[in-house]
């Protein structure tokens, strides 16, 4: 292989490489010397770009900070909703915020969120996929983000506690707010399926719900776009980021994407690749998060497990990444040394494991 670029989307198309592609999330890997170094080894990166943008122009924003939140208010003509949002943490999370308050806290905060959902003007994002793809080059892939099936995306209006409440407390409300959300997929749909991106997510499995509740909610959106992106020739991805992931392998296979991306193995994770592999067949790449915390056992530790990680698929497509943390998780110069050994360790075994196999 010439680049890391023709290995990854080798093995995306179920080809065989000449070395296990090793590709974080580009975000989570700061650069400087050590993203330098570990590329000059071989790693490439993954960055992910959305194939799509919105804008509402119903709608009127205010915002103010005070104590390090930011309040935002979103006045439409059947009312007004607000988040809050706490910034400056750092590497908590993607770019450093969390949402403390969330748009929907009560019934009368449905009417202006699917206003603003109805309202929603779609444009494609083409010009920054092909920007993403030109600057990244052959040093790694750039995925386009998709669709999300509405009852997933649902979540993010109401956070965790009040979500799984409100399902229950006012079902009509909830039913009108996934009917707005599949509407907007509707509106974005043409754009996904036109676009550039020969690799695209679509959705994620995040573990806050049972296979139940996705099987019913989830797989039909599945069923009705995987087949129609394949019959363009496009790669379909689900971020299964949940760490239950034993609980859906079987309704995980009913989807027909082709890449299980940021698979969590043991021991973090309940599901192995072995057993993994045997619920999907050899045709699906398994896109590995890796777990940080094997780091802390130390480089051989870590190498030994990357090496019976690789051997426990070997022949299959896979993936090595970091899609949940990566040097995230370097705080002082302590961490530091021991994500920069345990990343190195991972290219160790990489280049051993492939050494066995030619």
């Amino acid at each position: 292989m010439k680049s890391f670029r023709e290995r990854v989307m080798a093995v995306l198309r179920r080809k065989s490489v000449d070395l296990i592609p090793f590709a974080p999330y580009d975000n989570l890997v700061p650069r400087g010397t050590v993203e330098r170094m570990l590329r000059n080894r071989g790693m490439g990166l993954c960055h992910r770009c959305p194939l799509y943008w919105d804008e509402r122009p119903g709608v009127r924003v205010e915002r103010w900070s005070e104590g390090g939140v930011e309040h935002i208010v979103y006045k439409t003509p059947v009312g007004e909703v607000s988040k809050a949002v706490k910034r400056h943490l750092g590497r908590i999370a993607d770019g450093g915020v969390v949402e403390v308050e969330r748009l929907i806290k009560r019934e009368t905060d449905y009417e202006p969120v699917i206003f603003m959902i109805n309202s929603s003007v779609v444009h494609d994002n083409y010009k920054a996929f092909l920007d993403a793809v030109r600057d990244l080059g052959d040093d790694g892939v750039v995925r386009g983000e998709g669709l999300n099936p509405p009852y997933a995306a649902s979540y993010y209006y109401f956070g965790l506690r009040n979500w799984a409440v409100e399902q229950r407390v006012h079902p009509e409300s909830f039913r009108r707010l996934l009917e707005a959300l599949e509407m907007y997929n509707e509106r974005a749909w043409p754009i996904v399926l036109n676009s550039p991106a020969e690799f695209v997510s679509m959705g994620e499995l995040s573990g806050l719900y049972g296979p139940r509740e996705f099987r019913r909610y989830c797989l039909p959106f599945y069923e009705r776009y995987i087949p129609k992106l394949h019959k363009r020739g496009k790669i379909c991805a689900i971020h299964a980021h949940a760490l239950n992931l034993s609980a859906f392998k079987e309704v995980i296979a009913e989807t027909g994407v082709d890449v299980v991306e940021a698979f969590t193995p043991p021991p973090v994770g309940d599901l192995s690749v072995k057993e993994a592999r045997a619920a999907w067949g050899s045709d699906v790449v398994i896109w590995i998060n890796f777990p940080e915390t094997v780091f802390y056992e130390g480089p051989e530790k870590t190498m030994e497990y990357t090496l019976k990680l690789l051997e426990s698929d070997a022949g299959n497509p896979l993936v090595i990444g970091f899609t949940e943390m990566g040097l995230y998780g370097v705080k002082d110069e302590f961490t530091r040394e021991v994500f920069v050994r345990g990343f190195n360790a991972i290219m160790d075994a990489i280049e051993r494991f492939s050494e066995k196999e030619l």
